[in-house]
């Protein structure tokens, strides 16, 4: 079975707070208590190419969302230079141009759900200003 793409919001939301809420617990038994999330902007979305392309390159624990033109994928126990490393993996596999990362890592960017996607769409926002300032 292939895996399922998610679109919902509310479930990323829910997602990484349940992670959050895990990995406190596993940190007080010594495991590493880091995650990333990144987003890349796809604004031509075809879902089975995006499985067939993306989805293999990923560990069974990422998750894929689809969400308002952009790929997010939450990447438990990976830092923000193993986030970079999947970034790049994806850009390549679906055959875009290089673009600048958009990456926010817990806890270092944010203590709970609300901090990390505010500031994920932050980056994105500064990326697109940025972006938007080159090409004038």
């Amino acid at each position: 079975m292939k895996a399922r793409i998610l679109g919902y919001k509310e479930l990323l939301k829910t997602l990484v707070e349940y992670h959050i809420t895990f990995i406190d617990r596993l940190a007080l038994e010594g495991y590493e208590k880091t995650f990333s999330i990144l987003l890349i902007p796809l604004k031509e979305w075809n879902e089975e190419k995006v499985r067939d392309l993306a989805a293999p390159l990923l560990r069974e624990s990422d998750r894929l969302f689809y969400i308002d033109d952009k790929l997010i994928a939450l990447l438990p126990g990976t830092d923000w230079n193993g986030a970079l490393t999947v970034h790049e993996t994806l850009v390549t596999a679906l055959g875009m141009d290089p673009i600048d990362d958009c990456i926010v890592e817990y806890p270092a960017d944010g203590e709970n759900a609300f901090e990390l996607i505010s500031n994920l769409y932050a980056r994105y926002d500064e990326i697109k200003s940025e972006q938007q300032g080159r090409s004038e």
